[in-house]
């Protein structure tokens, strides 16, 4: 049988140095005054955010780094995996999945990718869940066909009070772009997996408190439930706002499995001061 690892990038919160057998884990890069960080290596979420408050600064993110990505896939082969999973950051907003193909290729070892669609809680319950089908035995067409599923029962939702670091960062569509221009409107967006996650239009409304509603409202409107599916809400230093979307969607539901932490940097560097976004995936039922 063949051994398979599973391979990612710092997109999906998973501690690039953590305790995770089997799981490894390249940096995405972020860009901050005209200099280059190594996600969890050289920087970290809160620090970008802070910074971003501090300075109003447009902050540019990119893949990992090729050399990163051949440097972890080679370690994978000296630990003696005979293939790959590859768990991407959305296609919609990064071109990781091709660079992590291009560096397999140089390795010589064969990967199966996945494409989240996606990142944060939604990639890493992904990687999560590939790495105990492997354990269980499931080859890697098996793994990539229920991943995929997972992947259907998923979704993004976010808002923003201000579009300009999503228009700068070119991740929106034209639609979404569009509105960057109207004056007191939140907008509320999801990532449209038909585009690979890019962000898409779903409405607009004029406080960051119906905004908040709205967001909950729509995955109670896609059929989601507490037992089925965990969920997370995560912000760019908007913590009260999450709380509070949080404590709307218990009341809707009841009480779930929902973590409230911090956005990836990569992630919140795009959306701005006082984003939040909520993600729910729908949970493969091991037996």
């Amino acid at each position: 049988m063949s051994k398979i690892a599973i391979f990612t990038d710092s997109g999906c919160q998973i501690e690039i140095k953590g305790d995770h057998p089997g799981i490894y884990v390249a940096p995405l890069c972020i860009t901050m005054h005209d200099r280059a960080y190594l996600d969890q290596y050289e920087i970290n979420s809160i620090d970008v955010f802070k910074e971003m408050a501090r300075v109003d600064q447009i902050v540019m993110t990119s893949q990992p780094p090729l050399g990163s990505m051949i440097e972890v896939l080679t370690e994978i082969k000296k630990d003696g995996y005979d293939e790959v999973i590859g768990v991407s950051i959305a296609t919609g907003l990064s071109s990781t999945m091709t660079s992590m193909q291009i560096a397999a290729d140089n390795v010589d070892i064969p990967i199966t990718l996945v494409d989240s669609h996606a990142t944060a809680r939604i990639q890493k319950e992904l990687v999560l869940t590939a790495r105990k089908l492997a354990d269980l035995g499931k080859n890697s067409a098996e793994i990539k066909a229920i991943l995929d599923e997972m992947v259907k029962d998923s979704r993004t939702i976010i808002m923003v009070p201000n579009l300009e670091h999503l228009k700068k960062g070119g991740r929106i569509t034209p639609a979404v772009a569009l509105l960057a221009g109207l004056l007191k409107v939140v907008p509320v967006m999801e990532l449209n997996h038909e585009l690979g996650g890019k962000i898409d239009t779903l409405g607009k409304v004029r406080t960051v408190k119906k905004a908040i509603k709205t967001l909950a409202d729509r995955m109670i409107e896609l059929g989601v439930n507490s037992k089925d599916y965990v969920f997370a809400i995560e912000h760019v230093l908007a913590e009260d706002s999450a709380n509070s979307l949080k404590a709307y969607l218990e009341e809707k539901i009841g009480p779930a499995d929902i973590l409230v932490r911090e956005l990836p940097a990569v992630v919140g560097a795009h959306m701005g001061v006082g984003g939040v976004g909520v993600q729910f995936i729908k949970k493969y039922p091991f037996a």
